[in-house]
């Protein structure tokens, strides 16, 4: 740790602390990203004309509403589970996989307590593993029956079934679409980040490095991962920074459910709610991951993964942090943060505007729950069960892959089709990766250059292909349009002649 957190002190330059360098461009950087946002609706609301703006607000008004009534049907639905089998007709198999998924969240926050209290480390590892997986696997199930039941949970069906049936196949480059983009590229460098860590990882075990590589690359792909464990005093800064956001924005739902359910003939105006969907759609992977990364490092201290684990890539080793409270914060707070983010994420169905860039609901919840799934694969699974992390990440991005080409989750298709291809990326970097862990011999054997030339010539050929199939598709489509003038073309013609006779 010492000699990350001095390799961190010549990166950025003199003797300056690391520590204090990483908090102020961590907190610089989302101070940017939310004086930003505030800036571009703030200039946006004056330069539009006062009439667009009043019709504008009154539409944005109905969306919130919108919003908050998905909202509260999400959380009814999470929260309001049947308990005889006969009323769970006819969704049997979602209630009866929730009630599984309960017992497991339950039993291993029990056995996680007595592990802690005893300091059985192993038996915390799993037990956290367990909590969190069943979390994540409990909310996906509670989720994907309120999108079949949705329609009878809302009052709106017509509203979803223009959301079901509207596409666009180009898009505009407004600020706003630009954002969106912004937004799916950090989406992939973070995705990304999760095989190339493992990669580092191996890498550092196989003896490729030297002692300061290690630190060097973890320094790279913890600014990559958003000022993931960089050291250990930034750690506990960004820790309790997190925990108390959480419980910034726990307090405030409760106050404003509270205050309009005591005072209905006087609500608070939720507006301004519309103008925090970028940031928890900027900001969900990485909150979320550095608390799975806080609660798999916690949970590794003094197991055999904290033994041979890089030193770059172990960030909570301190004597200064008590490990059973940290990981006690790091659970609870990654509890509420999951729910209340992804609850709100998913709960914002606009009817679309031709060239701007949005997308289903029902895809938001399918790709972020996905992605989390990913990150707990990658940083909870223990490096002896590496085969299974590796099988069980190539499943997942696999099947985020299959999910976006079938059911098409943004109502811009080029926006589907190139968000396949970073899928694609990230697929073949798992699969190499998946391949290098495993094999010691083939990971010793290559050089890190002949590993990076792998994963570059894959990127490299699936974009050349995308590239070939997009034009295919492209002039296809063109054919298909003139196909359908010329044949209005002669019905109009034919019409025109039976008219004239």
């Amino acid at each position: 740790m010492e000699a990350s957190e001095k390799h961190a002190n010549a990166a950025v330059g003199g003797s300056a602390d690391p520590n204090t360098v990483l908090a102020v461009i961590y907190f610089l950087t989302i101070g940017v990203i939310v004086l930003g946002t505030g800036i571009y609706f703030f200039v946006m609301a004056r330069i539009t004309d006062p009439e667009v703006r009043l019709m504008d607000l009154m539409v944005t008004q109905r969306e919130v509403q919108h919003l908050i009534d998905n909202l509260s049907s999400q959380f009814s639905n999470f929260f309001r589970l049947p308990m005889r089998w006969r009323n769970m007709k006819p969704y049997y198999t979602h209630h009866s996989l929730s009630w599984a998924f309960i017992v497991s969240l339950f039993a291993s926050v029990v056995v996680l307590i007595v592990s802690l209290v005893l300091k059985l480390p192993q038996v915390v590892r799993i037990s956290t593993l367990t909590f969190v997986a069943s979390l994540n696997a409990l909310f996906m199930t509670r989720q994907h029956l309120y999108y079949i039941r949705r329609t009878y949970l809302t009052y709106d069906a017509e509203h979803y079934l223009v959301l079901d049936t509207t596409s666009f196949h180009h898009f505009n480059w407004s600020v706003f679409n630009v954002v969106q983009i912004g937004i799916l590229l950090f989406e992939f460098v973070q995705l990304l980040s999760f095989p190339i860590r493992d990669l580092v990882d191996s890498i550092h075990l196989a003896g490729q490095l030297d002692s300061d590589s290690p630190d060097t690359a973890s320094f790279i792909i913890g600014i990559i991962s958003m000022f993931a464990n960089l050291s250990s005093k930034f750690y506990i800064i960004q820790l309790w920074f997190l925990v108390a956001v959480i419980a910034c924005i726990a307090a405030v739902m409760s106050t404003i459910h509270v205050y309009n359910a005591w005072w209905p003939h006087k609500p608070i105006a939720l507006y301004w709610v519309k103008y925090l969907l970028p940031l928890a759609n900027l900001l969900y992977l990485p909150m979320l991951v550095m608390l799975i990364g806080s609660a798999a490092c916690l949970s590794k201290l003094g197991t055999d993964d904290s033994k041979g684990a890089a030193s770059g890539l172990l960030r909570c080793n301190d004597p200064a942090i008590n490990k059973p409270l940290y990981l006690s914060f790091t659970v609870v707070a990654y509890t509420a943060g999951y729910v209340i983010l992804t609850a709100f994420v998913t709960s914002f169905d606009r009817i679309p505007i031709r060239g701007e860039i949005h997308y289903r609901s029902q895809g938001v919840a399918f790709l972020k729950n996905a992605s989390m799934l990913l990150s707990i694969d990658f940083l909870l699974v223990a490096n002896s069960y590496r085969h299974i992390r590796s099988i069980l990440s190539l499943v997942i991005v696999l099947s985020m892959v299959c999910f976006n080409i079938s059911t098409q989750p943004c109502f811009v298709d080029q926006i589907n089709y190139w968000r396949t291809y970073g899928l694609c990326c990230i697929l073949w970097v798992s699969l190499i990766v998946a391949m290098l862990t495993n094999e010691s011999s083939t990971l010793t054997n290559l050089s890190i250059g002949g590993i990076a030339g792998a994963l570059s010539v894959g990127v490299v050929v699936l974009f050349i292909l995308f590239v070939i199939v997009r034009r295919i598709n492209l002039a296809a489509m063109k054919a298909n349009d003139r196909a359908m003038e010329r044949d209005n073309l002669v019905d109009s013609n034919y019409e025109m002649a039976q008219t004239q006779q």
